[in-house]
């Protein structure tokens, strides 16, 4: 019996696509495998977030609110155990993803 080995471990997959993601911002393909990885190690409030992100780069800014605020709610239920720089991440892109809502609103 044969078994095969990734020769790449799921944190450096996790790293290589934040990279990839920080730079590649509107690629949503990249935001859905981070948010894959980020749940299979356990991280769910990152794996919300680019839930979020992936609407972000579809310019679905309602959906990614929805998104974020779920976030904001998981991370207020879970309190102590939060990643709190993580935390603050979904913070500030819940309200700058406020504001472009805001901004659609007037063009209309």
């Amino acid at each position: 019996v044969q078994t095969c080995a990734l020769p790449i471990s799921l944190a450096t997959t996790t790293q290589g696509l934040q990279t990839w993601v920080a730079e590649h911002p509107r690629d949503a393909q990249a935001w859905q495998l981070l948010s894959s990885a980020y749940a299979a190690q356990g991280r769910t409030l990152s794996s919300i977030r680019a839930q979020a992100e992936i609407s972000v780069a579809q310019l679905n800014y309602s959906a990614a609110l929805s998104r974020f605020k779920t976030a904001q709610e998981w991370a207020r239920k879970e309190g102590a155990r939060t990643d709190h720089h993580e935390a603050s991440i979904v913070d500030t892109r819940a309200r700058q993803v406020e504001s472009l809502l805001r901004e659609q609103a007037l063009e209309r």
